[in-house]
């Protein structure tokens, strides 16, 4: 899906969506190499919120705890992660980020829900999208088509209610 379908329903983007300035370091830092259609929305959108009701994280977002910076997503969901499979090692059905090949943290919702990119390893072969919502629900989708069907109440798993809209939060770095 490109980010064009986008402009419509939740305005243009705030940013200028150079992904490669954007993705570049965090990718070299962490060995990552996350999807395209999801590095370019988070570019061209991102950090804000959906709705008021999803957050999305950046790689360049301020590194303050108002920011919405995507590597302190991945310390906090790879802590609360870890201590919910120790108490219970059937609530969390995949590996969290760091791991290897585990489950990658891209967006919480603000009743604290999170949002997840599974790795093509772990979906047969491409990425896709995981929720947390008290319990898991895996969709076999990209991320634009994640974020397309959320906005507009067509997923199983009723992530975002009301009018779409988007809105920026905090600060970028250079």
């Amino acid at each position: 899906m490109k980010i064009s379908q986008f402009h419509d329903v939740i305005g243009l983007p705030p940013l200028g969506g150079d992904v490669r300035s954007d993705w570049a370091p965090i990718e070299a830092r962490t060995g990552l190499s996350m999807p395209v259609d999801y590095k370019e929305f988070v570019s061209a959108y991102g950090p804000g919120s959906l709705n008021s009701q999803l957050y999305l994280f950046h790689p360049r977002a301020a590194d303050n705890e108002n920011g919405l910076r995507l590597e302190f997503l991945w310390q906090e969901a790879a802590y609360v992660f870890e201590q919910m499979s120790l108490i219970d090692p059937e609530s969390v059905p995949c590996s969290v980020y760091p791991s290897r090949g585990g489950l990658i943290p891209v967006a919480r919702s603000i009743s604290g829900n999170h949002v997840f990119l599974v790795p093509p390893a772990c979906a047969e072969g491409n990425w896709s999208v995981a929720l947390e919502m008290g319990a898991w629900v895996f969709l076999p989708m990209t991320f634009t088509d994640f974020i397309w069907n959320a906005l507009h109440g067509q997923l199983e798993a009723p992530i975002l209610e009301g009018e779409p809209t988007f809105e920026s939060e905090g600060d970028m770095e250079p």
